[in-house]
């Protein structure tokens, strides 16, 4: 009975993710592009995120700013972390297409997969624990020009007063990588070789 229980789960989560790798193969990944990115600081904090959109209708260079509906990009997402790698905080500035962080600035050119200009993801709501990455550009461009940095780029974070303070300083550029456009579907046909394998031997075992 047991044996019959665990293959019938197996088989479910193997036919799921074959169905599940057959239609993103199908359908999304002919036009999506997605990319990582991350950054750090001269004293070690750092962030990691990643974006992407649809290469069918974006032109060769993607700008977003402000709240609201974006012009291209499907998703944004980034992740702080402290000096010993603890994550400090994660948000989602862009989801389904439409930015909730007010200062958004965010500038990629597709042609060189860089990004560029203005810069400023994460969140600030002035309430404790919120975090961004900005640089001086994006400052300027949002009417900051008294509170340039020092260096190209600053990550702020608010502590438990919501008061803002200035963490980490550096003239690093943040850094971008392709996500190969099968690495979604390998998993997938991974987890169904593996359930495969695990079908198999349970057979085996029941003959036993």
């Amino acid at each position: 009975m047991i044996h019959l229980f665990a293959k019938t789960a197996i088989g479910m989560v193997t036919t799921t993710a074959l169905a599940l790798a057959i239609a993103i193969s199908t359908k999304d990944l002919a036009h999506a592009a997605e990319f990582n990115f991350s950054w750090e600081g001269d004293t070690g904090y750092s962030a990691k995120g990643s974006f992407n959109y649809d290469t069918k209708t974006a032109p060769s260079v993607i700008s977003e700013a402000g709240l609201g509906a974006t012009k291209n990009l499907q998703s944004l997402s980034i992740s702080f972390f402290d000096p010993l790698s603890n994550l400090i905080n994660s948000f989602t500035p862009v989801l389904s297409g439409v930015s909730n962080y007010g200062y958004l600035r965010f500038n990629f050119d597709n042609t060189t997969q860089q990004i560029f200009g203005p810069f400023d993801v994460g969140k600030d709501d002035e309430l404790p624990g919120d975090t961004w990455l900005n640089n001086n550009l994006a400052l300027i461009d949002e009417g900051f020009s008294d509170e340039v940095l020092t260096k190209e780029f600053g990550f702020n974070n608010r502590d438990a007063a919501g008061t803002k303070q200035i963490l980490d300083l550096s003239n690093n550029s943040v850094q971008v990588s392709k996500v190969p456009e099968g690495s979604i579907i390998v998993g997938l046909l991974a987890v169904c070789s593996l359930g495969f394998i695990a079908h198999r031997n349970l057979d085996k075992a029941t003959q036993e």
